[in-house]
């Protein structure tokens, strides 16, 4: 038993840096999807608690290294200030008839999204995590494998724009303040897959 407890120990963590989505509007999101899941058919879901934007992928290190990490993200902190996102339009990637994963892209007006991106990677950099070669997209994904019989068509997807009305009726966007960042652990196959190991927050937040 001790054997085995020490393995579950020393078994590396995999880490991510991200910006969750506030509660209001993962209960929006929620609602659209009850609302399109059968009509849109794909396979996973993501859970409600576990909506995020990815900043930086670390892969696999050890529990022990958590520390260091977390201390190199309150110096990323300092260099940031608040900032507010909107959704922007749907996307998939894959094939454009059955793709592997449903999106939402985020608009980031104030380029703070872009200064929070540099500023992690700069210091997971010292750590040697190295960014990844390709250009950041940043996106929350809404769910994965589509698995509809007919080809997928997303020209006619329903706006998350359109899910909050103004007091006029007027469509409102959904539009955030930023003003903290998470390290997360994932746990394959568990739901919500995604456990906060440190909460940062921004320097004038």
């Amino acid at each position: 038993m001790e054997m085995k407890e020490k393995q579950v120990q020393d078994k590396p963590l995999r880490l991510f840096v991200a910006v969750r989505i506030p509660e209001s509007i993962r209960s929006l999101l929620e609602e659209w999807r009850h609302r399109n899941e059968k009509e849109l058919a794909f396979k996973n879901w993501t859970h409600r608690e576990d909506y995020h934007i990815t900043v930086q992928f670390l892969g696999d290190a050890e529990a022990g290294r958590v520390p260091e990490i977390t201390a190199a993200l309150k110096r990323a902190s300092l260099k940031i200030n608040p900032f507010q996102l909107e959704f922007g339009a749907f996307g998939t990637f894959g094939s454009v008839e059955s793709p592997r994963v449903l999106w939402a892209g985020v608009i980031d007006q104030s380029g703070g999204l872009d200064k929070l991106y540099e500023a992690v990677t700069s210091e997971m950099g010292e750590l040697g995590f190295a960014k990844e070669a390709r250009p950041y997209r940043p996106h929350v994904t809404i769910a994965r494998k589509y698995a509809g019989k007919s080809p997928f068509t997303g020209s006619n997807l329903p706006s998350l724009a359109v899910e909050k009305s103004g007091s006029e009726g007027k469509n409102q966007p959904l539009i955030w303040e930023v003003d903290e960042f998470v390290l997360f652990s994932t746990h394959l196959h568990e739901k919500p897959m995604y456990e906060i190991l440190e909460a940062v927050q921004m320097k004038d937040s």
